[in-house]
């Protein structure tokens, strides 16, 4: 049976999302209602498109100005945390003295002013350098110097071992190593760390540092040695530094190990033990000094922190083969050893406002050195060679890097003995 059908006359409705619609009354076939809506999704997909080109060209804009700010040293992350000028660590130390000292008078003198200047080269990779000007002036050697005292490259395996390539520091005794006036008591160096291990003995050379076990370090190198001609009856090894063209015909095997176990709280204890050998046959430009000898270093050392109370210790040993070709008296065996002891007198709550991280100490430190200790076969040992020192004396830090020092010396020799000295001084490091 057939239905009958109802035709609806519905007037047309705009097409959502197109500008266009079938004006009423005007009847339509299905093929133009296809070609109005094809019409309206190409205009569509073309406006789609215009909106996709323009993102994705903001996208590559954002992506090159996120590698330029990268390449010079911003990171995406954080956009300061890596800048260029953050790469660098500046510093430096430096002090000034006054010396009275019975038969030679009293002198004011900018003794030394050093500068530091560090950069990262890359994640793992720092560079190192200290730069010395010594007396306030340099008009020849005897007035005073400036000398790269470092310049080296840290190459870190990891967090705990690297590979040091550079100018550095010898790995011997305490003061050598660390030599900033906030570093140690006294106004002046002790004649043990100027004489026995010279401060600062810089060396030029390759080697490997880092942790060997939990609590002990170690670090070994080869490096450039000593020039024996600069050795001395009185002044021991100290001339035989090579501080510029050093030669390296006859280098040194140096290395230092330092346990520092965990002793509790408010306390500290380190033990280190450092040793070098090599020729004495070394000149500038690889000049021959024409000898035919060694040396050997040996050093142990030691510093305990508790509570309040700091004590150092030191001894080193010095043979020298061949000394009897070196002229000037030099000692065929050289030694010596000091004791120190402080105690920080500053009380906690005088530590507040601007006075917070201040400290103040009182010391006394016995060394006793013998430049002469050994001689060659028919060479007469000068007596003024043993030296036996006592210093007395007290520093103020107001501020962790800024220290105010004073110290009275009473010193001897077994020749004509020597005079006491009272000292003044002004350091900083930062």
């Amino acid at each position: 049976m057939l239905l009958p059908i109802a035709f609806v006359d519905v007037p047309p409705q705009p097409i959502a999302g197109a500008g266009l619609e079938i004006p009423q009354g005007v009847e339509r076939s299905s093929a133009d209602r296809l070609t109005i809506l094809e019409k309206e999704l190409a205009e569509l997909r073309a406006q789609l498109g215009a909106e996709r080109s323009d993102r994705d060209r903001r996208e590559q804009d954002l992506l090159r100005e996120i590698s330029r700010l990268d390449q010079v040293g911003v990171g995406s992350s954080n956009s300061d945390a890596d800048a260029w000028y953050r790469r660098y660590t500046l510093g430096g130390y430096g002090e000034i003295t006054y010396v009275d000292q019975a038969q030679t008078g009293s002198t004011l003198d900018v003794e030394r002013v050093v500068l530091y200047l560090g950069y990262r080269l890359g994640e793992n990779i720092q560079f190192h350098s200290e730069i010395e000007v010594e007396h306030g002036l340099v008009a020849d050697e005897a007035d005073g110097e400036v000398a790269v005292e470092q310049a080296y490259v840290d190459f870190g395996f990891s967090d705990r071992a690297g590979f040091r390539a550079g100018r550095f520091l010898t790995p011997l005794g305490i003061l050598n190593r660390h030599h900033e006036p906030t570093a140690f008591h006294g106004v002046l160096r002790s004649d043990f760390d100027t004489f026995i291990i010279p401060s600062t003995w810089s060396a030029d050379g390759i080697g490997v540092y880092g942790e060997i076990v939990e609590h002990v370090r170690g670090e070994i190198y080869i490096q450039s040695s000593l020039n024996g001609t600069g050795f001395d009856a009185i002044e021991g090894i100290r001339g035989g530094r090579q501080e510029q063209l050093a030669g390296f015909d006859h280098p040194a095997l140096s290395g230092r190990i330092d346990w520092s176990p965990d002793i509790g709280q408010d306390a500290a204890l380190r033990i280190g033990i450092s040793a070098l050998g090599g020729g004495i046959d070394n000149g500038p430009e690889s000049a021959d000094p024409g000898l035919d000898g060694d040396i050997r270093v040996y050093s142990v050392d030691s510093q305990l922190s508790l509570g309040r109370f700091d004590l150092k210790a030191q001894y080193a040993h010095v043979d020298i083969d061949g000394a009897s070709e070196i002229a000037n008296n030099v000692a065929s065996r050289i030694e010596g050893w000091l004791v120190e002891g402080a105690v920080h007198i500053l009380p906690d709550s005088w530590k507040e406002g601007r006075l917070d991280g201040s400290d103040a100490s009182v010391f006394v430190r016995y060394e006793s050195i013998d430049t002469q200790a050994g001689v060659p076969s028919g060479v007469t040992a000068d007596p003024a060679g043993a030296r036996r020192i006592w210093t007395f004396g007290a520093d103020y830090l107001p501020t962790p890097n800024l220290v105010f020092k004073a110290d009275f010396q009473v010193r001897d020799d077994d020749g004509e003995g020597l005079p006491e000295r009272f000292a003044l001084g002004l350091g900083w490091a930062f």
